[in-house]
């Protein structure tokens, strides 16, 4: 294959721009500018012709939850409901069309957006779907909201921490925390491969359109279930794009099970702001009671695995996202490398989004890779947004320094969360480039890094993927504007023409044509 009048973003260590590239058995053969590609390829009969259009590497999205996203293509989507009356309906809707006795789904609650500020209970889900088990969760996976019949399903301990409860003690119907986590593993239980299957394939279909061409997967574990991980292991090689799992497990016999050279992913220190659950040491401002989040682990437990799984030279990933988590992190890293010290671990830390100068100096210090969702601040860093109103403002001024952590040489990875945000790593990168706090903002260069070079970094695959060089593999996208070149404030807006994974065309949009033609002599 020879691709010829391209502009060509090859995210190598010079940023070179080429104009042609030539690909054979999947791999990148050569690249140049103008037309020197003439007289070189007399015996490639595929030319394919952009017309001008611009082509960088295959995306990355290094933290996805892939199974969670596509099982929620097969359930009640409660993103614009704005009042428990509408959650409410739209169960009440799915409770005539769903068997008797089947469970119901709902997905991608944000509390922040209903009028009342909460989820419904459990009495409240009763009365609109008596017959069937309900189960509703929030847009992060940090609450669940059940019904009386899915409760009974659970054999929920009533001592874990997380229950709401009302004035005779029982429970409200909604819970957080481990609470949450049990019950999203119970119910997660019932739902089949076939299900998951299903839902996968329209998971991946849509990361095709947006241009990715390799997965990060947060599967298993408390919040999720194993089920996941081993439909993930069992099936990945069968779709058209690579997803490395990582195995949110703190069993290392598992990991050496499946040869996995990676452990964690979302293995959950804290919460989420949005459910009041990640550990800030300042408090959440939009309560009377005083609530500084959650911590899952004592340190002396997280110390312990973290030091194990480093001392079996795996690359460790822990989630945290408030400032006492992160600092549990940070420490836990510390003893690992003071007890057992590795070079080039590249051990990770997920969303560090409320990171203090110090932890920030530290990450840089100890080497970590940090997985951004840039997106995240797009839907909620606004003035006036879900941060201000957790944090307060002087508080939510601080999240997602971007432009610190880059300044200190600290490797950014983008993501998305899915099914939190869509995979969509257009989105992620004009979120990165045009942050509510503009002094935290990344050059356009910089964001696409975080989702090609960097992340091929952040899972050790820099000499195999995340740039167009001789040799590596001939992943890329075909844009049909220059993300560098455009204005800013329109790089969400750019469409993806077609997606190429080794050399093979795996999506086109229908609107894109390729133009081919010889070569001249």
């Amino acid at each position: 294959m020879l691709i010829i009048n391209a502009e060509i973003l090859s995210m190598n260590k010079d940023e070179s721009t080429y104009n042609w590239m030539s690909v054979k058995d999947g791999k990148v053969l050569d690249l140049g500018v103008n037309d020197s590609y003439k007289g070189k390829y007399e015996n490639i009969t595929e030319v394919l012709d952009l017309g001008g259009k611009t082509l960088v590497p295959g995306f990355y999205d290094t933290h996805v939850h892939l199974v969670q996203t596509g099982l929620n293509y097969e359930g009640v989507d409660l993103r614009y409901a704005d009042s428990i009356s509408s959650i409410l309906d739209l169960i009440s809707k799915a409770s005539e069309e769903i068997p008797k006795g089947d469970l119901i789904r709902g997905y991608h609650l944000d509390v922040t957006n209903i009028k009342e500020k909460r989820f419904p209970t459990r009495k409240e889900l009763d009365k609109v779907a008596p017959a069937h088990p309900v189960w509703i969760n929030s847009f992060e996976f940090h609450t669940s909201s059940v019904n009386t019949l899915a409760l009974s399903m659970t054999n929920l301990p009533y001592s874990l921490d997380g229950i709401a409860r009302d004035e005779r003690n029982l429970p409200l119907g909604y819970f957080t925390g481990k609470a949450s986590a049990f019950i999203r593993n119970k119910m997660l239980n019932y739902l089949t491969d076939d299900m998951r299957m299903k839902g996968v394939k329209k998971a991946i279909n849509q990361a095709l359109k947006k241009g990715v061409t390799s997965i990060n997967t947060m599967e298993g574990g408390y919040t999720f279930h194993e089920k996941d991980a081993n439909f993930i292991m069992k099936n990945r090689d069968l779709f058209p794009i690579d997803i490395k799992l990582f195995y949110q497990t703190f069993d290392l016999n598992k990991i050496k099970e499946y040869d996995l050279n990676c452990i964690g992913g979302d293995i959950f220190l804290d919460g989420a702001f949005s459910s009041r659950t990640a550990a800030v040491s300042t408090g959440y401002k939009d309560t009377k009671e005083t609530n500084q989040g959650s911590l899952y682990f004592k340190q002396s437990e997280l110390n312990y695995f973290v030091k194990e799984a480093h001392k079996n030279r795996l690359q460790i990933s822990l989630h945290a996202i408030g400032d006492i988590a992160i600092e549990q992190a940070l420490k836990s890293y510390e003893h690992a490398q003071s007890s057992f010290y590795i070079e080039d671990t590249r051990h990770r830390i997920e969303h560090f989004e409320l990171a203090t100068d110090d932890q920030i100096q530290r990450a840089a210090d100890l080497g970590l890779v940090i997985v951004v969702q840039p997106v995240f601040e797009k839907k909620w860093g606004n003035p006036g947004g879900m941060y201000e109103t957790r944090l307060g403002k002087d508080i939510a001024l601080k999240t997602n320094n971007f432009r610190k952590l880059v300044d200190l040489g600290i490797v950014l990875s983008g993501s998305s969360d899915s099914d939190i945000t869509e995979i969509n790593p257009l989105e992620g990168i004009h979120s990165a480039v045009n942050h509510p706090k503009p002094t935290y903002s990344l050059t356009p260069m910089e964001a696409l890094k975080m989702y090609t070079i960097n992340s091929a970094y952040a899972n050790f695959e820099e000499n195999l993927k995340g740039s167009l060089e001789k040799n590596k593999y001939a992943d890329f996208v075909v844009l049909c504007d220059n993300p560098i070149k455009i204005e800013k404030d329109k790089i969400e807006n750019i469409k993806v023409c077609a997606t190429v994974k080794q050399g093979n065309i795996i999506y086109m949009d229908k609107n894109f044509k390729l133009r081919g033609e010889g070569v001249e002599e």
